[in-house]
């Protein structure tokens, strides 16, 4: 171009051009604002306990003035994530059946328990509590062979 003017007039317009889309892109409005969000939490279902069949006892046994048996605890966990058994407590008497006889004086006591022990969402676990009962000479003679209910509260934690 041997033209100077027509040479500045290009630079001009290259000039003008590229500032006016610059100007353009950041004339962009921004804008923010605030608020909240929602979540709702849902409601735990308390744990269910069974019972565990008494061919399942095999050591551990109990008998007067020995030394602490162990129990076994089949615990249900009706909730859709995983929990953890943190304690088991008595909260009732113990009753026996199926023994030599009558078993009115059962003798036995609980210890409480904190297994820790995990229960899969809506699963189960038997828990081999060892240690957690003990039979008094008070028993009946009556006991011998029973199988003993001890109603107990089973606390379970989230995790």
């Amino acid at each position: 171009m041997k033209n100077p003017t027509l040479r500045r007039v290009l630079v001009v317009t290259t000039v003008v051009g590229a500032t006016l889309g610059g100007g353009i892109a950041v004339a962009a409005w921004t804008s923010s604002g605030s608020g909240a969000a929602n979540a709702k939490a849902g409601t735990a279902s308390a744990p269910t306990t069974g019972t565990v069949a008494a061919s399942a006892f095999t050591s551990g046994l109990l008998y007067p003035g020995g030394p602490a048996g162990e129990a076994k605890l089949l615990v249900n966990n009706p909730n859709p994530y995983p929990v953890k058994v943190g304690s088991v407590v008595a909260n009732g008497t113990p009753t026996g059946s199926g023994g030599a006889g009558t078993c009115t004086t059962t003798g036995v006591t609980w210890t409480a328990q904190s297994p820790n022990t995990p229960v899969p969402a809506g699963g189960s676990a038997t828990l081999t509590l060892p240690g957690a009962v003990s039979m008094s000479t008070a028993s009946d003679d009556g006991c011998q062979g029973a199988l003993f209910a001890i109603p107990v509260t089973v606390t379970v934690v989230s995790g």
